[in-house]
C-alpha cells in the first residue's frame, strides 16, 4: 500500500466530525500559502523600491529646499511604495506653499509619523491571519484527536475488546487530525515571524528616510531664510 492510499485509508476511515475539521484546516492552508506567496512577491516589490528611494535621497545634493520637488519626478504619482508616499506627504505639506514658516516643519514631522503608522499598518496586512492560524490549528487538530479517541474508546465498550489490533488503528486515525493540524500551524507560524521582521525592517528604513528628509529641507529652509 502506498502512502496516498494509506492516506486516503485514513481519510475514509474518520467519522464526520474528523472530516469536518480536515476540510476546514484544508481551507485554512489554502488560503494561508495563497497569502504568503502574494506577502512574498509584495514585500519583495516594496523592499527594492524603498531601498532604491532612500539610496537617492542619500546621494542627492540640493542647493534649495524646493529642488527636492524634482528628486522622484520620474515616479508616477500613483505609486504604492511607502517611502514615496511620505515624500509626496512632505513635499505637498511644506514644499508647496510660497513661504515656509518655522512651524510648518513641526506639523509635517508629526504627519510623517503618522503617515508612517498607517503604512506599517498597510504592511502588516494579513499578518493577523497568520497569528491567528499557528495558534488555533494545533487546537483544531486537539480537537479531532479528543474525539476520535472518545469515539474509539466508545466502539470498544461495545465491542468488548481492547486488544493492540482493536485499539491501533482507531488511535491512528484520530491522531491524524492533531499531525494536519501541525502541518498548518508550522509554516504559518514561520511566515508570521518573517515578515514581522521584515515589516520592522521597513519601519526602521522609512523612521529614518524621514528624519533624514526632514534634516535636510530643515536646513536649506533656515539657510534660504538667512538670505
Amino acid at each position: 500500500m502506498g502512502p496516498l492510499s494509506a492516506l486516503i485509508e485514513i481519510f475514509q476511515s474518520l467519522d464526520i466530525a474528523g472530516k469536518l475539521i480536515i476540510f476546514v484546516l484544508a481551507a485554512i492552508s489554502v488560503y494561508m500559502w495563497g497569502l504568503i506567496f502574494a506577502k512574498m512577491l509584495s514585500m519583495k516589490t516594496i523592499d527594492r523600491g524603498n531601498e532604491n528611494i532612500y539610496k537617492r535621497l542619500r546621494g542627492f545634493n540640493a542647493q534649495f529646499a524646493r529642488d527636492y520637488l524634482q528628486l522622484f519626478r520620474d515616479f508616477p504619482k500613483s505609486s504604492s511604495l511607502p517611502m514615496y508616499k511620505l515624500y509626496r506627504v512632505c513635499c505637498d505639506n511644506l514644499l508647496n506653499s510660497e513661504k515656509i514658516r518655522p512651524e510648518e516643519i513641526a506639523s509635517t514631522e508629526k504627519l510623517l509619523d503618522s503617515y508612517i503608522a498607517e503604512e506599517v499598518d498597510t504592511l502588516e496586512e494579513g499578518l493577523n491571519f497568520l497569528s491567528v492560524t499557528s495558534t488555533i490549528s494545533p487546537f483544531l487538530g486537539l480537537l479531532g484527536t479528543v474525539w476520535g479517541i472518545m469515539v474509539m474508546f466508545r466502539r470498544m465498550t461495545q465491542a468488548g475488546s481492547s486488544t493492540i489490533s482493536t485499539v491501533a488503528p482507531g488511535i491512528s486515525v484520530a491522531l491524524t487530525t492533531t499531525i494536519v493540524g501541525l502541518i498548518v500551524a508550522i509554516p504559518a507560524a514561520i511566515a508570521y515571524y518573517y515578515f514581522r521582521g521584515r515589516v520592522n525592517k521597513q519601519l526602521v528604513l522609512m523612521e529614518k528616510f524621514s528624519r533624514e528628509l526632514m534634516a535636510k529641507l530643515q536646513r536649506l529652509i533656515l539657510e534660504e531664510q538667512e538670505l
